[in-house]
């Protein structure tokens, strides 16, 4: 921007002079008046000198030290105006002069300070300071309260599986009949077991309840099936193993054979143990065995017998 500007004054000067060589009057001889017209005659301007050449350049010397650069140049600055600022010129504010401290008040006539642990004088015409009653009363605090922190309540414990108010359930497997008649003659079977059982709950693990246990066996000419009404108890030893025990009586019916008959009761007992594979909150699954025997007196028609029926392994699901 610099050497814009140098470049741009030195052409405004170059110009300038030009100009001025140009607006120079010319002299005219007073003989070539006469014959000049009437309008002036500008002399022709003047050619424009040639530059001088320049000299030739000499060698440098060895220690010839290298040509200063040409100083910058120099611009005319423009004036700046200038105006003092407010108050410029005035006399300074003088400072206020220190006040003296005020001077201790004199006591007033006829009153000397105390000495040291004696009480002070009044001057006569004063007596003593007014006197102060007794503070205004205050009402009594409020009564303390004392709270007290009860412990969080604990959660209930979880029913136990075993505590069963009411439970009803039933199943079957494999087990077998077997017949013994008084000559001791024995007769058994491969059967189907069946069971149902309808409880009450007197304790949690002890449940009274009526149970039904029997076999069927049967083949194209003849069946023979024994089902046995007891009351039983089912007693659990742990959460999941029981055992059970009960009397009652006995239904046999025989259909072919030598012997038809149909509806023939008997005195029975039962016992078996039971263990249960799954439990849930209402219902369990438990795989048991039982042994059920009967007694048939003798009769005019029927000499006595004896009938067991077994399940060796019965599934049985209850709800309770």
């Amino acid at each position: 921007m610099k050497r814009l500007l140098s470049g741009l004054t030195v052409l405004l000067f170059h110009t300038a002079a030009a100009y001025g060589q140009q607006s120079q009057p010319v002299e005219i001889a007073p003989e070539d008046l006469s014959d000049a017209p009437s309008q002036p005659v500008q002399a022709p301007p003047a050619a424009p000198t040639p530059p001088p050449s320049p000299a030739p350049a000499s060698p440098p010397a060895a220690n010839a030290q290298p040509p200063a650069p040409p100083p910058p140049p120099s611009y005319p600055q423009p004036p700046r105006s200038y105006s003092p600022p407010a108050g410029y010129g005035q006399q300074p504010r003088p400072y206020a002069q220190p006040q003296p401290y005020p001077q201790p008040r004199p006591y007033s006539p006829g009153y000397a300070p105390p000495a040291y642990g004696q009480q002070p004088s009044y001057p006569p015409g004063y007596g003593p300071p007014p006197g102060y009653g007794p503070p205004p009363g205050y009402a009594p605090p409020p009564p303390r309260r004392y709270y007290h922190y009860y412990p969080a309540p604990q959660p209930l414990p979880q029913r136990s599986v075993i505590d069963r108010p009411f439970t009803i359930g039933g199943g079957g497997g494999f087990g077998g009949l077997q017949f013994r008649d008084a000559d001791g003659n024995v007769d058994s079977r491969a059967a189907g077991s069946y069971t149902f059982r309808l409880g009450f709950g007197l304790h949690p693990g002890l449940i009274l309840m009526w149970d039904v246990e029997g076999a069927v066996w049967g083949d194209r000419f003849s069946s023979k099936q024994q089902t046995a009404h007891l009351a039983a108890l089912q007693l659990f030893l742990t959460n999941r193993l029981f055992i059970k025990g009960g009397i009652g009586a006995a239904h046999v019916d025989q259909v072919g054979g030598p012997q038809v008959w149909e509806g023939r009761w008997g005195g029975a007992a039962m016992g078996g143990i039971g263990y249960e594979l799954l439990q849930g909150w209402h219902w369990s699954f438990d795989v048991e065995a039982t042994v059920t025997g009967a007694h048939y007196a003798e009769t005019v028609d029927m000499p006595a017998e004896n009938w067991t029926n077994w399940s060796l392994v019965n599934f049985a699901i209850n709800f309770f």
